[in-house]
């Protein structure tokens, strides 16, 4: 069974994850907003940075997807915190049976079952954190290799960019929002995989 100090580091390790999920969505929305500036700076090129506007246009779906991504982190993450508080009140139940039970023989003869169905539960709900962390650990891994596909995307903005005619300069400042934007975004994930894997 799990002991308060791994309680403990599970739930910190919940809370810091939460939070660099919130961060990623708030630097996803980000590449949005970077893509449409793209696609309008491309409209102002006219036809010489077509390609430009067709990788903006492939930078706005990345975005949806990594947003999608992410609320699917989230929803893991919530799973996370439900099990974790239900361990936290079934440890307290478990202490109070076993206070009980410490009052003298007839007392814990009363709360043995109970304290079996207890524990019972406690196992249950520690296959299902241990579940929680695994799926986290895989989506995880597929949002990295989504966020790979940004940061080829970005690549071919930036060499895109370079055909704009007068617009040129622009384009490759946008790129380079793109890359810095999308680069943040892999750099977090990876740092929180890590975290995850401690």
């Amino acid at each position: 069974m799990a002991t308060g100090a791994h309680q403990t580091r599970d739930l910190y390790r919940v809370v810091k994850a939460n939070e660099d999920i919130k961060k990623v969505i708030r630097i996803s929305s980000g590449v949005n907003l970077v893509a449409i500036n793209a696609m309008l700076v491309a409209k102002r090129s006219g036809e010489r940075s077509c390609g430009f506007a067709v990788v903006s246009s492939e930078l706005r779906v990345f975005s949806h997807k990594l947003e999608g991504a992410m609320t699917g982190l989230g929803t893991l993450i919530f799973e996370l915190v439900s099990d974790a508080a239900a361990m936290r009140k079934q440890q307290k139940e478990r202490s109070h049976f076993l206070s009980l039970g410490a009052q003298g023989k007839p007392m814990r003869e009363l709360v043995q079952a109970a304290l079996a169905r207890v524990d019972e539960r406690i196992c249950g709900t520690e296959q299902e954190i241990d579940k929680d962390w695994h799926k986290l650990g895989l989506q995880l891994n597929r949002v990295l290799q989504l966020c790979e596909t940004g940061g080829s995307l970005s690549r071919s903005a930036k060499i895109e960019a370079v055909y704009g005619g007068n617009m040129s300069g622009t384009l490759k400042q946008v790129a380079n929002q793109i890359e810095d934007t999308v680069n943040e975004i892999f750099s977090t994930l990876k740092l929180l995989r890590m975290q995850l894997a401690e």
